[in-house]
């Protein structure tokens, strides 16, 4: 089948990244003319280690059947080799996902700032990403995206934490008024849910912290086990965790939710 791109500019579901036309042995062969066998070796014991703690990890969510609950509710860990293993996204994914069905996203016109969700799940929605070069996104900053256009969902997965923060000029503000666009994007009855990493960001956490900006529902979870294990906890435990401390990456995520009221 050949993939398409819609030209509304709304990722359509095809697949991402995935190239065969390159044996194992070719590939290594590459690296060792490139860069020498030194580095080969040091990629090969990388690789090793990580598919090592990939399998480890799957064991412990799958055979055991671990689970997190959040709101009362239980959700089963996702796991998936490109950048959900170790950090918060094995949490934040799900979750996500679960939201999109129960708002029946497939009769919605949907807005994702980020491009993460594509790399593990297929649907019709438009992207929005500064940074990722793809043809299916729209290389925009989001405090000047003017679509002409309102959606029914807009979904932000670990991105607000990083605008105007770990950008080439940081910006004082920038990640404030990220949101409030998102928020402005929204049609009436429109419905956002922004994840962010507590911690990391002192802007992020002070509008948090501060209830800069209402929103209509917020969830907290924090990072219990050296095996990504996570539960729910207050605002007030929460908002003292630092990034990358005591466990890597994540200890504390925020799950934020606005309703647009008409």
């Amino acid at each position: 089948m050949t993939d398409k791109i819609d030209k509304s500019g709304y990722y359509d579901g095809y697949n991402l990244r995935e190239n065969h036309d390159d044996s194992i042995f070719s590939k290594a062969m590459n690296i060792y003319r490139k860069e020498g066998l030194f580095i080969l070796i040091k990629k090969i014991l990388t690789i090793t280690v990580y598919k090592i703690n990939y399998t480890v990890y799957k064991i412990n969510y799958t055979v055991f059947n671990r689970y997190f609950e959040v709101d009362g509710k239980r959700y089963h860990y996702f796991i998936n080799r490109y950048n959900a293993v170790f950090g918060e996204r094995v949490v934040e994914v799900p979750f996500t996902i679960d939201f999109l069905k129960k708002d029946k996203y497939e009769e919605k016109k949907v807005l994702e700032v980020g491009n993460v969700l594509s790399y593990y799940f297929k649907f019709k929605h438009k992207i929005v990403d500064k940074y990722e070069k793809e043809t299916y996104v729209d290389n925009v900053d989001i405090v000047d995206f003017n679509p002409g256009e309102k959606y029914d969902i807009i979904i932000s997965i670990s991105t607000v934490e990083h605008i105007g923060y770990d950008e080439p000029i940081k910006e004082v503000g920038k990640a404030k008024r990220a949101i409030q666009k998102i928020i402005d994007l929204l049609n009436n009855n429109g419905i956002a849910l922004i994840t962010v990493p507590l911690g990391y960001n002192p802007e992020i956490d002070s509008i948090i912290k501060n209830n800069e900006i209402e929103f209509s529902k917020r969830y907290f979870l924090k990072r219990i086990s050296r095996l990504n294990l996570w539960k729910e906890t207050k605002l007030e435990e929460a908002i003292n965790y630092k990034y990358g401390s005591k466990y890597q990456f994540a200890n504390a995520v925020a799950f934020l939710m606005y309703f647009k009221n008409s």
